[in-house]
């Protein structure tokens, strides 16, 4: 039987938003899912690799694996903050940071074997800029694989939505995330950017937390716009949030924490 310890017992979750994001939210939902994407995008030893939108360096990590010593990969991040957490997760020789926007990348037309972008699509705030761009640094036949989950309407996760909606309105509490699932409008995107080749694949992975609590205390913590949103309604917010959500993913919960499936569209596409 599971017991009340087992389920409110994880590690702190202390440091810098950063910090939260690579402790609590990589392993329990983003290393999950990486090995797939860099599947996805073929990527070989002695490849050189773009990661956009590369957070902490779940996918830049794995990618600088596959690649070995004689290939290189460039994790590219608009957040100097995560980068600084990257740099320090992953001190390899094969590993580039670069601060930088994904609507204008610093690096030369087609220096790239394939482009990676795990879960960062959605919070462009120019997709069609990004797209081009990722166009542009692949070499002509080069390979891009990117990701992004479906609807929060299609996921579990929307109980916690709700439950934002009722203390801070509906439109603050909209999960970024989840911003863009609509299988056609990616599909159009990428077409217009003049990538070939497109294809779908629909997947479902749990993400892993030892509880709800910890899933929604580190959901909070590595979101500076949301712990600011909670924060300003006063002490208690959080706690009632949590207590709401814990109930709504009750069924979700087994002897080792909460399972919390999570679904994601993989596009791949070439240059």
């Amino acid at each position: 039987m599971t017991t009340q310890r087992q389920r409110t017992t994880y590690p702190p979750i202390a440091g810098t938003p950063g910090d939260v994001y690579e402790q609590h939210i990589v392993p329990a939902i983003f290393s999950r899912w990486a090995p797939d994407l860099v599947d996805a995008a073929g990527v070989r030893q002695g490849a050189r690799v773009l990661d956009v939108a590369c957070g902490t360096g779940a996918v830049t990590r794995i990618v600088a694996q596959r690649v070995g010593p004689s290939g290189k990969v460039v994790g590219l991040d608009v957040n100097a903050g995560v980068l600084a957490v990257a740099r320090t997760a992953a001190p390899a020789s094969n590993i580039q940071w670069l601060e930088g926007n994904a609507a204008s990348i610093a690096l030369p037309d087609a220096s790239f074997d394939a482009v990676v972008c795990q879960q960062g699509l959605q919070f462009f705030p120019d997709r069609p800029a990004g797209l081009a761009e990722m166009r542009r640094v692949l070499k002509p036949g080069g390979r891009l694989a990117l990701s992004c989950w479906l609807s929060v309407k299609h996921q579990p996760w929307i109980a916690i939505e709700q439950a934002l909606a009722k203390r801070i309105g509906a439109e603050q509490a909209a999960l970024p995330p989840f911003g863009l699932g609509d299988a056609p409008s990616i599909r159009s995107l990428l077409a217009n950017a003049g990538f070939r080749d497109i294809r779908l694949r629909t997947d479902a992975k749990p993400a892993r937390f030892h509880s709800s609590e910890h899933l929604m205390r580190a959901t909070v913590a590595g979101s500076v716009t949301m712990m600011g949103q909670l924060t300003s309604q006063g002490p208690g917010v959080l706690d009632a949030i949590v207590a709401e959500v814990s109930e709504a993913l009750r069924d979700f919960e087994d002897d080792d924490g909460v399972a919390l499936p999570i679904v994601s569209h993989i596009f791949t596409a070439s240059a």
